[in-house]
């Protein structure tokens, strides 16, 4: 992995006590905190982005991870609201627990059916409950999924699990392939892989990243997860100036905000209509958004602590003004106004070379879209002598020792 080597130099209620005596001399036992309550989680992620999900994990719900494997992490964090603040992950499920002996013969959707009976869900949905409300009357849906060949198929899962938790928690089982089909407070996951079916309950009443910004989409928007990971990775800090230069719909600089509120965001772009679905996803992130060629941007130099930016590669978005039919004056133009201690993070397609190799700092591969494709970590100026910024600030420590467990295996 380029840089690899660079990275790896960085781095009860109380206890019963005697009555208290009934005058103003009395002394009272003072009662401890009560021990929050812990859970076991799975959390889903892109392919590439395991291990610094795992590092948010860790950093931000000090939360113990144990098992990372192909787009999973499993970590055990107490119950608190700011599991449903997680940036970089797609979907987070409490984990109810799992059911052997599933293989791919259709037996297996009986020995479903009799697994969940024996699992605690009623438990898991009081779990959930301490998070959000949960309306037993507007019942739940199932989302049944399994690796390799099975004598069944996605459906079939969902309406056999379906059956099974309506008896044992009373809620109403809706399918949610129906076209009609009524809002539902909960979620189930059935994942079969191997010879063990996997089930979870859903935290938030919907998949994490779909964030309630982004009244305003296009194509080639990125995916939020990616957006904050990308920010993870860029170093802000309170106060800095960060800039997107092909913002498009303002997705990377509205993460930023999530990430670091206090950074002063500024976004540019060529085409009037993104810009205006930026303003309209970041009507309350408060960045700043410019019409501006990406070829010809209107900042000094060394204007930007940080830069992020997605660049139109020509797949989903086209290059427009001066960078067309020269990317290399894009990220020239990106780099040009990056402070001379700053990094610019970008997202390129795999084997993409945006930048000589003096000025990588690190490449990050991620699954997206069905493509493979790069993070790209890359210094101001030619000489790559200082690790990434990101390993100083909040994240450093978990992501260098997540990267050097789980991430450098990576293809």
């Amino acid at each position: 992995m380029a840089a690899a080597s660079a990275i790896s130099r960085v781095f009860m209620p109380t206890p019963q006590g005697r009555p208290a005596r009934a005058h103003s001399g009395a002394r009272h036992r003072r009662t401890p905190p009560l021990t929050p309550q812990t859970a076991t989680f799975l959390a889903r992620s892109v392919r590439g982005l395991e291990w610094l999900c795992a590092a948010e994990i860790e950093s931000d719900l000090n939360a113990s991870v144990f098992e990372i494997g192909h787009r999973e992490i499993v970590f055990r964090a107490p119950v608190d609201p700011r599991l449903l603040k997680l940036g970089s992950i797609d979907d987070l499920f409490l984990l109810c627990g799992r059911i052997d002996e599933i293989d791919r013969g259709r037996l297996s959707l009986a020995r479903l059916a009799a697994g969940l009976r024996k699992l605690p869900l009623t438990r898991s949905l009081a779990t959930v409950e301490r998070l959000r409300p949960i309306r037993i009357s507007s019942g739940f849906e199932v989302i049944g999924s399994f690796l390799g060949r099975r004598n069944f198929n996605r459906t079939e899962i969902e309406f056999c699990a379906g059956a099974a938790i309506s008896e044992i928690t009373g809620m109403p089982f809706h399918d949610h392939d129906a076209v009609a089909s009524p809002e539902r407070d909960a979620s189930w996951r059935i994942h079969m892989r191997d010879s063990q079916a996997v089930v979870g309950l859903r935290i938030a009443l919907r998949p994490l990243h779909r964030r309630d910004y982004r009244v305003s989409s296009a194509p080639g928007a990125l995916h939020p997860p990616v957006a904050y990971a990308m920010n993870m990775l860029s170093g802000a800090y309170p106060g800095c100036h960060i800039l997107d230069p092909c913002c498009g719909t303002g997705t990377l600089l509205i993460e930023a905000k999530r990430l670091v509120p206090d950074v002063i965001a500024i976004g540019s772009d060529i085409d009037r209509d993104a810009l205006l679905a930026a303003a309209s996803n970041g009507s309350n992130a408060h960045c700043r958004w410019i019409q501006a060629d990406l070829g010809r941007l209107p900042y000094r130099d060394g204007f930007a602590d940080c830069v992020v930016a997605n660049l139109p590669w020509g797949r989903k978005v086209h290059a427009k003004g001066a960078i067309q039919g020269n990317m290399s004056l894009a990220v020239d133009e990106a780099l040009r106004a990056l402070a001379p201690s700053g990094n610019a993070i970008f997202l390129a397609s795999r084997g993409e070379k945006i930048v000589r190799d003096r000025a990588l700092l690190w490449s990050i591969p991620i699954r997206l879209a069905g493509h493979w494709a790069n993070i790209q970590i890359v210094s101001a100026g030619d000489k790559n002598s200082k690790p990434p910024a990101c390993l100083q600030r909040r994240y450093g420590r978990s992501l260098q020792r997540m990267w050097t467990k789980y991430g450098s295996s990576l293809p």
